[in-house]
């Protein structure tokens, strides 16, 4: 690989989907250019001589055990089936390592050794993965990294920017505020890039209203930890005028409903509980999530290059940021799932249209 530098009845239902679907051409260079935007203006692009298909593809797997994770490789096997997915793929194969660097770097060992085409990686570690995809990588094989991404530069990284995030819930409650008052700040996890790079965006926003002033808890990305740590800081602030939520936001909105606080606007990521409640209260909200079908373009970056498709080395895929509202039951919001449930389930941009049936009552399909 080279860089350069050029430019039952759900069952029933999901059955029907897995014939049915299709996808835009995965190797059309407007639909590529529409689904993995450079992440800078300088980002280099990887292009390969094409190499003829189908293509043997093996998708390496960390961390297993939240909802999140779940959900990501349940539209792993509904993408992988849909029609105009499957025609490029001889082999697929997915591999959980239980987040152990050891594991996954045996795993992908593997992978090297059986000869595939490509493999995708969710890594346990920024850096422990990059010698074994070096070394996929010395022997042709294509590797791309997406959600968490790697810090070799001999694999292509997909994402979402965390920063544009931030920063987009951060001008949602700028202008809901007027730029004036308290904001409690929930973050994630503590020293985590992702809570950095988050925070960095929204305080890029925050810094330029000086009538604003900020309150930082840490919800851990967990709803409890978040309906805590908002109680208490509600005891302590009671003219908090907006909250920049993400992840476990479900919890931050429970503090004020059982505090009988006055609701303020919030943001979250795209946990089903909180636009439930978001809707049903008329709570003013902005929703952007880290999709767990990222997995899908990951897939399709990966097709392309073996296609001799140019791909940026690091690229964002698009946000797809929702009001309350524009919130839609059954396409936003799903009050017939568990408040747990990921909803941002499909991204348009990159062609992949996931429906619900398929995530939580996922099929085998050979």
């Amino acid at each position: 690989m080279s860089v350069t530098k050029i430019a039952g009845a759900a069952l029933a239902a999901s059955f029907a989907w897995y014939a049915a679907a299709s996808a835009a051409d995965l190797t059309d260079p407007a639909g590529l250019a529409q689904c993995f935007v450079k992440a800078t203006a300088d980002t280099p692009v990887v292009q390969q001589k094409a190499k003829p298909g189908p293509y043997k593809i093996a998708f390496s797997n960390s961390y297993y055990g939240n909802n999140w994770r779940t959900e990501m490789l349940n539209i792993v096997k509904a993408y992988v089936a849909q029609p105009d997915v499957k025609k490029y793929i001889a082999k697929f194969d997915t591999q959980n390592s239980g987040n152990d660097v050891a594991q996954q770097v045996a795993q992908i060992r593997q992978m090297i050794l059986a000869g595939y085409d490509a493999i995708v990686v969710n890594g346990a570690t920024p850096s422990g993965l990059n010698s074994v995809i070096n070394q996929a990588v010395s022997q042709g094989i294509v590797v791309v990294a997406f959600d968490n991404t790697v810090t070799t530069d001999k694999a292509v990284n997909i994402n979402e920017s965390q920063y544009e995030m931030g920063r987009q819930w951060a001008e949602f409650l700028a202008k809901e505020t007027g730029g004036k008052g308290k904001i409690l700040m929930v973050h994630g996890l503590a020293g985590t890039l992702v809570d950095n790079d988050q925070a960095d965006g929204a305080m890029a926003v925050f810094k330029k209203f000086p009538d604003l002033s900020i309150v930082s808890v840490f919800g851990n990305w967990d709803v409890g930890v978040n309906q805590k740590v908002t109680a208490d800081a509600l005891a302590t602030n009671a003219d908090i005028a907006g909250v920049w939520g993400t992840e476990g936001a479900t919890g931050a909105l429970q503090a004020f409903l059982q505090l009988n606080a006055k609701l303020v606007p919030m943001t979250s990521e795209s946990d089903n509980g909180f636009m439930i409640e978001a809707v049903k209260r008329h709570v003013p909200s902005l929703v952007i999530g880290q999709s767990p079908a990222l997995v899908a373009p990951a897939i399709r970056a990966a097709i392309a290059i073996l296609a001799g498709q140019p791909v940026p080395l690091n690229a964002n895929i698009p946000l797809n940021p929702v009001k309350t509202s524009e919130m839609k039951v059954d396409v936003d919001y799903f009050p017939n799932q568990p408040n747990s449930f990921i909803t941002d389930i499909s991204i348009p941009q990159c062609d992949v249209a996931i429906p619900v049936n398929a995530v939580v009552n996922p099929v085998d399909v050979k």
